[in-house]
């Protein structure tokens, strides 16, 4: 084998694993396996409190959505949210924990909170 080959085929190999970088790069950061997003969209009394990009959350945090009804304690993580606490007297939303993903919002009746989840999981 001469020098050329292995010079040739140093290059052809480095092309490669460059090209799949990148291509691996631009598949997560579209989304990949993780989906479109996931964006948590917070109701209070039917008006749209506000909504969390729940795939950019670096740092758990947690606030309070206090309405002349009460007062919800919402957690937020990456990909999840909950209410972790509320001084409502059922505690239903307090119990159902985490959601992860379209389908069952969490809901306060008491206070009028609905938390749901749109986007992939």
């Amino acid at each position: 084998m001469s020098p050329m080959d292995k010079r040739t085929r140093f290059w052809i190999i480095l092309f490669a694993a460059l090209l799949l970088l990148c291509g691996g790069a631009y598949f997560l950061l579209s989304g990949g396996i993780l989906g479109t997003g996931m964006v948590a969209d917070i109701y209070v009394k039917n008006e749209l409190y506000e909504k969390i990009d729940l795939n950019t959350v670096v740092i758990p945090r947690e606030f309070d959505i206090k309405t002349d009804l009460g007062t919800d304690t919402v957690r937020v993580e990456h990909g999840r949210i909950a209410v972790v606490a509320a001084d409502c007297r059922d505690q239903i939303c307090v119990h159902q924990g985490f959601i992860v993903g379209p389908g069952v919002p969490i809901v306060c009746l008491p206070h009028q909170v609905v938390i749901q989840i749109e986007g992939d999981n």
